[in-house]
């Protein structure tokens, strides 16, 4: 890079540090995820506003190509995986089998489910979603893929801000997240695997040879995770200085998992998160390491993540409202369904089981990182991006709202 590319690198990354702080401070104001008002900065500086109003100064500050736009890239995808890091700890193995039949249940039909009226909704309404016979099946799996999970940080800070975090429903939801994210994900690193025009000659080759490379991959990862990162870290801790020592560790193995992954024609974002998942009990007897972690990555590289995601794409050529109200709809109708129907059958009442649903319909931070990968690997086109990530922008907005009218704080704490 010349010095007049480390110039604009960095005026671009400070107007998106900027732009991401003061309309995420808004977005709070206004009870809405901050990541709404990040996603709309990108829209202000992107091709959306910016480059309409002043295509001059976008073509300046925001080169689309080039070794600033690479860089931009690099950035955003390196912090992300320092980030996914973090949210890989709130899922705990343990309490999933503590909370049992209940959990399994809410969390099966509620993945399937969704993952089923996905795939189907793409065969119903070809000609609205936009694809060819040919790309039909790969672009079903992957809104089967995306529809099935929840946004488990989103849905932990909502259940936080109401008090249910630690209640029956709350551990009940988080439980849950972990079968609708392992599913997703691994489902969708099969599709990136198999279709993704970009990843063609990479990786493992056939969608089998993908699901037994992955199988082996998270394996070895959870025996790390349980037999060696312990003693890891406590070595770490009386022979290096803390917790800076423990800082560098952590994210040495993020990106080292990240590489393993990528290597084996998963994408890089389920590397950091399986490693995350078998941080998660080190990160209970060492926490000092990781909340450092969390708080510079949510405050520096995830900002800078979703406003150079809608940097990236022009969302007002790729609106179609007729794709968004489809996808937002069975987006909705299969989770809460899915939810609702598992809790009835492990024994919820009415509300309860429906309160769930409501809480694990939120796709937040990773249905639009799920979508950004997929856009990025060529997977799917603009107006299905576009339409994607505006669904998982609606469904988090809802999901307080509608845990609060059904449960509220003072009603959270028994699950029958």
């Amino acid at each position: 890079m010349t010095q007049t590319d480390w110039t604009t690198l960095s005026l671009h990354l400070a107007a998106m540090l900027a732009t991401a702080l003061l309309l995420g401070a808004a977005a709070r104001r206004l009870g809405i995820p901050a990541v709404v008002g990040e996603i709309a900065g990108g829209l202000l500086l992107g091709p959306t506003v910016l480059g309409r109003v002043a295509p001059e100064v976008f073509a300046w500050l925001f080169p689309p190509s080039g070794p600033v736009a690479s860089a931009r890239g690099a950035v955003a995808r390196v912090g992300m995986l320092f980030f996914i890091v973090t949210i890989g700890l709130d899922i705990s193995v343990a309490e999933l089998r503590r909370s049992g039949r209940r959990s399994l249940l809410v969390g099966s039909v509620g993945t399937f489910v969704p993952l089923l009226l996905g795939f189907a909704m793409c065969y119903l309404f070809p000609d609205v979603i936009g694809v060819t016979a040919k790309d039909r099946f790969a672009t079903a799996l992957f809104m089967g893929s995306l529809l099935s999970l929840s946004a488990n940080p989103v849905i932990a800070r909502i259940l936080m801000d109401m008090g249910l975090f630690r209640s029956d429903i709350g551990r009940t939801i988080m439980s849950a997240t972990l079968v609708d994210d392992l599913v997703g994900w691994g489902l969708f690193a099969v599709i990136l695997a198999e279709f993704a025009p970009r990843a063609a000659g990479g990786g493992s080759g056939s969608g089998l040879a993908v699901l037994g490379a992955a199988a082996l991959f998270l394996v070895g990862i959870a025996l790390a995770g349980r037999f060696v990162l312990p003693g890891l870290f406590s070595w770490a801790r009386q022979h290096l200085p803390y917790p800076s020592g423990a800082i560098s560790l952590v994210l040495a193995l993020a990106l080292v998992g990240a590489a393993g992954s990528e290597h084996l024609g998963l994408h890089s974002f389920l590397g950091a998160f399986v490693m995350g998942i078998a941080l998660a009990g080190t990160a209970a007897r060492f926490p000092e390491p990781f909340a450092v972690i969390g708080e510079f990555a949510y405050a520096a590289f995830t900002p800078v993540f979703f406003v150079s995601m809608a940097i990236s794409a022009d969302f007002l050529a790729g609106f179609d409202p007729w794709l968004v109200g489809l996808i937002t709809a069975v987006a909705f109708l299969g989770k809460i369904t899915g939810v609702y129907t598992g809790g009835r059958i492990a024994g919820m009442d009415h509300r309860q089981a429906l309160a769930v649903g409501c809480g694990l319909n939120a796709r937040g931070i990773l249905g639009i990182v799920m979508a950004a990968a997929a856009f990025d690997a060529g997977l799917i086109d603009l107006r299905l991006f576009v339409a994607c990530v505006l669904m998982c922008v609606i469904t988090t907005m809802a999901a307080g709202p509608a845990l609060g009218a059904l449960v509220g704080p003072a009603r959270g704490g028994a699950v029958a």
